[in-house]
């Protein structure tokens, strides 16, 4: 019966998955405030052109794109970071900045659908406005490290990286943007097969080739960056070596480093990233469970030129790798004849925090009885 389908890409949330959502919202947010970050909430859908404007023209083919009736093109939002930029350009003009935001939302991408992955999807995230730095970069940081904890994940890393390394090295290569696109494609996913292979095809210098070569397979400690060749002789991608050094001290300083691996390989897909990137992965899991790093060109294509640095977490990969499920308060079936009494029997027991559920039905006590042990923690409580 097609009258019961949902559209590809989408799924329903029964009451476990909901529980464990809620659970994860709780904990992030009762963080993020802890921080000082204030929640925003921002439209499900925008313009076309407010999204390619922030996201870049090549994230058009995985939009879910509409019209409404007075011909404007509408996208529903991809993610929420460039909705918050347009925020800020629109709202807060005058406040004082930095400004520490977060958010919990739904987003929508026309992806192939598979395990973790969705056309519908739940995210939460902070964005910290109008500050630059080692240190506003460390904050971030250390708070993705510490949302994942509070949460209940232990098990996991933060690949650390300074995006300004990867792009000054294909500067000096002078790549087209298509090629440049193929080749950050390659050394993301660590397709070192086929990164040698279009390499060899370039008409570049062959140290750099070597160089870029490289990237993927370079994760670790500091040492890893004694191991990138060519870094020396290009001024962009030492001074990038050098905040990514920064940051991480600062991080031992924030108690965070266990959590840290630098990745060489980490470049985030989307094209407004400037500086220090991370993700977080979990060896449970075969997918990224958050991303960020630094945005600071992103609000001036809003006309409201600011540094910018941030995170968002995908809740739905979360839930995959969380084993733990929080306690929940006692549960009680109450019945009887007396609904006076029953009424009153219920309120009095939600008021000290358990959790009642009334017979409506006039179940005698032996049918109750047969309910109660199909329920979870759930006692019998029958008034005569």
């Amino acid at each position: 019966m097609r009258n019961r389908e949902i559209p590809k890409g989408l799924r329903d949330l029964l009451p476990t998955e909901v529980k464990m959502m809620r659970s994860i919202e709780k904990k992030a947010a009762r963080l993020f405030h802890s921080y000082g970050y204030e929640e925003v909430i921002t439209p499900t859908f925008e313009y076309l052109e407010v999204v390619e404007n922030g996201a870049g023209g090549n994230i058009r083919q995985e939009l879910f794109l509409f019209m409404d009736r007075e011909g404007g093109i509408l996208s529903l939002r991809p993610e929420i970071t460039v909705s918050i930029a347009r925020l800020a350009a629109t709202h807060m003009q005058d406040a004082r900045f930095p400004q520490r935001l977060f958010y919990q939302a739904n987003v929508f991408r026309h992806v192939e659908p598979h395990l973790a992955q969705y056309r519908e999807f739940w995210q939460l995230g902070v964005e910290l406005l109008g500050a630059s730095g080692v240190w506003a970069d460390s904050e971030i940081i250390t708070i993705a490290v510490r949302v994942l904890q509070d949460i209940g994940l232990d098990n996991f890393k933060l690949s650390l990286n300074q995006i300004g390394i990867f792009n000054s090295l294909l500067d000096d290569s002078g790549m087209d943007f298509e090629d440049r696109l193929l080749i950050r494609g390659l050394v993301e996913s660590k397709d070192l097969v086929e990164l040698s292979r279009v390499l060899e095809e370039m008409a570049i210098d062959d140290g750099l080739k070597d160089t870029i070569a490289a990237l993927p397979v370079l994760h670790g400690g500091l040492e890893v960056l004694n191991k990138i060749p060519r870094v020396e002789k290009n001024r962009k991608a030492a001074t990038a070596v050098n905040e990514l050094v920064r940051t991480y001290d600062a991080l031992k300083i924030c108690g965070v480093k266990d959590k840290i691996v630098l990745d060489m390989g980490v470049l985030r897909g989307l094209d407004y990233y400037t500086g220090i990137v991370f993700e977080g992965y979990s060896p449970d899991l075969g997918y990224g469970l958050l991303g960020g790093g630094r945005y600071d060109n992103l609000m001036g294509k809003f006309g409201f030129p600011r540094p910018a640095t941030g995170f968002s977490l995908g809740m739905d990969r979360l839930a995959l790798v969380l084993k733990n499920r929080d306690s929940e308060p006692q549960r009680y079936l109450l019945g009887g004849r007396d609904f006076q009494a029953l009424i009153d029997k219920a309120g009095k027991l939600r008021e000290e925090g358990y959790v009642v559920e009334m017979d409506i039905e006039g179940n005698s006590r032996e049918a109750l009885e047969q309910i109660a042990k199909g329920r979870e923690n759930c006692k019998l409580l029958y008034l005569e």
